[in-house]
């Protein structure tokens, strides 16, 4: 029992700190379906203004069915401010472009950078420094609905590849946002944004909820000891 006691308590601290310590970590998504897919993505950072900025073209839409296509290339933007420290503290995404029968040059989703504290809806790394993650809230747009609508939670991956021959200037895992960073040159980075997304610590809860279970289930399986008067 009090190995069970000690594994409750040790879900609900590590539940607490993942909420708490995400600026500097991967929030570790998983791609869903739908998607849209942006390539040939530029990305800078000025870490004097705190502004990360990340352009290309609309390239690929996904469902469940399959690629639909996209009819017209368009504007993929993501633009947002991230602390030094590396804090998200406001962002939004923009794409727009054509699907299927619908008009060209549409806007296809607007969202809004979802920001908590200590940013954390914001993760880089992946291992490695080239992925950078973040969660969103669908605001409108021709697909808003596609997306679970207004409201709906949706996760963004961006895959920026670093040619420094060329006079890119890469994002570096110890320095990370205290200095200036971009791939302007290259520009051939790919963004992913999709729904749904699991939430940064759905892991945890799910871990805290099984052990609350076993720590129920155990106590009433558990033979009860009668009393001296019996």
């Amino acid at each position: 029992m009090k190995t069970l006691r000690l594994l409750v308590l040790f879900g609900v601290f590590s539940l607490v700190a993942s909420s708490q310590s995400k600026a500097a970590t991967d929030i570790l998504l998983y791609e869903g379906l739908p998607d849209l897919t942006g390539e040939f993505m530029a990305v800078t950072y000025n870490h004097t203004t705190d502004a990360f900025y990340a352009s290309g073209l609309t390239s690929d839409y996904n469902t469940s069915g399959g690629d639909v296509g996209v009819t017209t290339l368009d504007s993929y933007i993501l633009s947002a401010t991230i602390s030094n420290s590396g804090n998200l503290t406001v962002g939004t995404l923009t794409i727009n472009g054509g699907v299927g029968g619908g008009p060209d040059e549409t806007p296809l989703l607007y969202c809004n950078l979802t920001t908590g504290p200590a940013g954390t809806a914001f993760g880089y790394g992946d291992g490695g420094g080239e992925i950078f993650q973040f969660l969103f809230k669908v605001s409108s747009g021709y697909l808003a609905n596609a997306f679970g609508g207004s409201g709906a939670n949706g996760g963004i991956i961006l895959s920026v590849p670093w040619d420094s021959s060329h006079g890119d200037v890469a994002f570096n895992n110890s320095t990370a946002f205290n200095s200036n960073f971009n791939n302007s040159y290259s520009a051939n980075g790919v963004i992913n944004s999709f729904a749904p997304v699991p939430e940064p610590s759905s892991i945890s809860l799910v871990l805290v909820g099984g052990v609350l279970c076993l720590v129920a289930r155990r106590r009433l399986k558990a033979p009860r000891s009668k009393s001296n008067n019996e």
